[in-house]
């Protein structure tokens, strides 16, 4: 670059009106294309409200979009833009490897944010390669404070952080109980259940309205179609297991047994649609010539032992059949579980361990299995967003597993994906989805602004010990202010 063209820098300075913070503020929503194969990764620019791109190889961040009246957008940042360097120190390399998780100028954008956050004057510095012109900008950004290291309990900051979240998972609920899904179908069922988990999780009796309706629709839209004398009637599976899941949490954090006869409905679904193999599929039947989907058995597990501790008789033959079909499923070199006893590996390992962690974990049951597979969490712990093209089971199982398996690792895991939430976190409080490094094409099924901030507020929620499935162990605590 000449100099005369680095004598161009400008230089852009903005204050924060002392309301950015404010609840009402409408949440920027990223704009993401989804890159099945890897080639670009699109994520939020946390609270700048703009949206940034990456390829393999790359160390500048390309601008694809600016939210208007956003910190970026008052800043100085436009479309087209490319971030190379940070506070003045050029970002490190971006991989598109799952393994490498978020190292790159995902993290150093979101260290240098949380600072310029937490600290006065409360300034980014980012220079931007615009055309053939160096820009420097000087972009405020809303004060808050910093993460505590790893919170093992929240912190002020994550504390209010997964209460905003909850305030926008109550106020974008609809009237039938239901958040707007990304397509049709069951996608509206389906993710009520991270939703009414998450405002659980927030521990205010405020949210008690909303979680009923959100279990009102789940019973209504998915629970009433099961025939207890006919297995190929009623949900998929997906959806059973995560009812299953919400009505146990319900329950053991509440003491209402009044959907006690639902989810008993649900487990022995599941129960009864596990094969003489042990196998499982979406639904009744088996895909992948028989094969099935692993990920289906986990979540049932899960379900299972939740609902053992609301009083609920597992069914212990249907139990060790699937324990079994899990257990042929584990990579011998990772030490996780793979798509099925069929195919062993698979890259995207953290949703399936994390929930057989969790359950097995809960019945005090396979202490050695429950070791290596937290193991396989802490030691493959750039993967917690890849799974099944949904990055939020991979985050939200993987967190509750390695919590309930090891407390410690857990800790410092949740230390490295501090980045992640700060990216997430957009300048109203709640979250913006960010996605893996390939496929999300489940989560976008699901809608993005609900499932992105249910995922951050189960992560944030995993670091108390408050839900079963996060080490929970007190019941009817649910309101209970500590």
């Amino acid at each position: 670059m000449a100099t005369n063209q680095l004598s161009l820098s400008l230089m852009i300075s903005i204050t924060f009106a002392s309301g950015l913070m404010a609840q009402n503020q409408v949440p920027y929503q990223p704009k993401l294309s989804n890159s099945k194969n890897g080639v670009i990764h699109d994520f939020p620019l946390g609270v700048l409200s703009a949206t940034g791109r990456l390829a393999d190889g790359e160390r500048a961040i390309e601008v694809m979009h600016v939210g208007k009246g956003g910190a970026a957008d008052r800043g100085g940042l436009v479309v087209g833009d490319r971030i190379i360097s940070i506070n003045g120190r050029h970002p490190a390399e971006f991989s598109n490897t799952t393994d490498t998780g978020l190292i790159g100028p995902q993290t150093d954008l979101a260290v240098a944010l949380e600072k310029a956050c937490a600290e006065a004057p409360h300034q980014l510095w980012l220079g931007v390669q615009r055309a053939l012109d160096t820009v420097q900008l000087q972009i405020a950004v809303p004060p808050s404070p910093a993460f505590a290291e790893a919170f093992p309990n929240l912190c002020p900051k994550s504390t209010k952080y997964l209460a905003h979240i909850a305030n926008h998972l109550a106020a974008t609920q609809r009237a039938d109980g239901s958040w707007q899904p990304g397509v049709g179908g069951d996608a509206d069922v389906y993710a009520p259940a991270f939703c009414g988990l998450t405002l659980l999780a927030a521990n205010n009796k405020s949210y008690l309205p909303a979680i009923k309706k959100a279990i009102s629709f789940v019973r209504t839209k998915s629970i009433a179609s099961i025939n207890p004398s006919d297995p190929k009637m009623g949900p998929k599976n997906w959806q059973t297991a995560s009812s299953a899941i919400l009505l146990a949490e319900y329950q053991l954090a509440t003491g209402d047994e009044t959907y006690f006869g639902d989810l008993v409905k649900c487990c022995d679904l599941l129960a009864n649609r596990v094969t003489d193999n042990g196998t499982m599929g979406h639904h009744f039947q088996i895909p992948y010539s028989g094969g099935g989907l692993v990920i289906i058995n986990v979540q049932a597990h899960l379900a299972w032992a939740l609902a053992e501790k609301c009083g609920y008789r597992i069914n212990t033959a249907a139990w060790e059949r699937s324990l079994k079909e899990v257990k042929k499923s584990v990579h011998k070199k990772t030490g996780a579980i793979g798509y099925s006893s069929q195919a062993t590996w698979s890259p995207d390992i953290s949703a399936r361990t994390g929930a057989m962690t969790a359950a097995l974990a809960l019945r005090n049951q396979e202490p050695e299995l429950v070791t290596q597979l937290s193991e396989a969490l802490v030691n493959h712990q750039g993967r917690m967003r890849h799974a099944h093209a949904m990055s939020s089971i991979g985050l939200i199982y993987g967190f509750a597993g390695l919590k309930l398996a090891n407390r410690k690792s857990h800790q410092l895991v949740m230390q490295k994906w501090k980045p992640y939430l700060e990216l997430c976190r957009t300048s109203a409080g709640s979250a913006a989805y960010l996605g893996g490094k390939r496929n999300f094409g489940g989560d976008q099924y699901l809608g993005l602004p609900s499932i992105g901030n249910a995922t951050v507020g189960l992560m944030l929620a995993s670091a108390q010990n408050n839900l079963f499935q996060h080490g929970g162990t007190q019941k009817q605590w649910f309101g209970n202010r500590k």
